[in-house]
């Protein structure tokens, strides 16, 4: 019997020591809940060069590369500098569970290859925006800006004059689809189906109270100029 209770506890010892060598050192994460967005900063002592966030939800696993970042919402820094890297995640952003445009569930993987071997830790954390949502938001990131307003106020048609009424349905006799006019440089462009959109690149989501508009940066119907401050 001692022998048994002996082993067990020797085992219970080898699972606690093998999870607390496995899990991100205590001081190394840093995870913060911010009033637009939600942050995770890493240690590079840690991750090492090249680490790779991953969003997960329901659906699948999705790597964060560059182009997909831009493309839902993600933003990803390595700062050698400060020694971490950093994730930044709009609340808005492709696979965060949204409750109500109030509760914002994040579950994330850092892959991290050290010899040869990779490993993941798995990151959650559930948010709520301190501030209140306005009726048009905008968020320039450094690869995307993202563009929210509440549903009510993108979905009647309106007059030309009113830059939201880029947004409005379009009716045909064959079909009832979202059209988007961008206006570049005091230009107004030809409406553009919002699926012919997403394939040059813009991203486009409905909440339950919201519509959000996302690009990246250098898109052919965009335009840049110098802002003096």
């Amino acid at each position: 019997m001692a022998f048994g209770f002996c082993l067990v506890v020797s085992l219970l010892l080898s699972m606690w020591s093998t999870a607390k060598c496995s899990g991100i050192p205590e001081g190394a994460l840093h995870m913060e809940c911010r009033d637009r967005y939600f942050v995770i900063a890493v240690d590079l002592s840690f991750t090492g060069d090249e680490p790779l966030f991953e969003a997960v939800d329901g659906t699948g696993v999705y790597a964060v590369t560059r182009w997909y970042a831009a493309q839902c919402g993600y933003s990803v820094r390595l700062l050698p500098l400060l020694g971490h890297v950093e994730l930044r995640a709009s609340y808005f952003s492709c696979h965060t569970d949204n409750k109500d445009d109030e509760v914002f569930l994040f579950n994330f993987n850092l892959a991290v290859t050290r010899e040869g071997r990779e490993d993941r830790y798995a990151l959650n954390k559930t948010c709520s925006p301190s501030l209140p949502w306005s009726p048009r938001e905008i968020t320039c990131e450094e690869n995307y800006m993202e563009v929210s307003v509440r549903s009510e106020v993108a979905c009647p048609a309106r007059t030309v004059k009113d830059d939201w009424s880029a947004l409005k349905p379009a009716h045909s006799s064959t079909t009832s689809e979202w059209q988007v006019t961008f206006q570049r440089n005091e230009e107004q462009l030809p409406p553009m189906a919002l699926s012919d959109a997403r394939k040059t690149g813009y991203a486009f989501g409905l909440t339950d109270g919201r519509l959000v508009f996302r690009t990246s940066y250098g898109q052919p119907e965009s335009f840049s100029t110098e802002v003096n401050y």
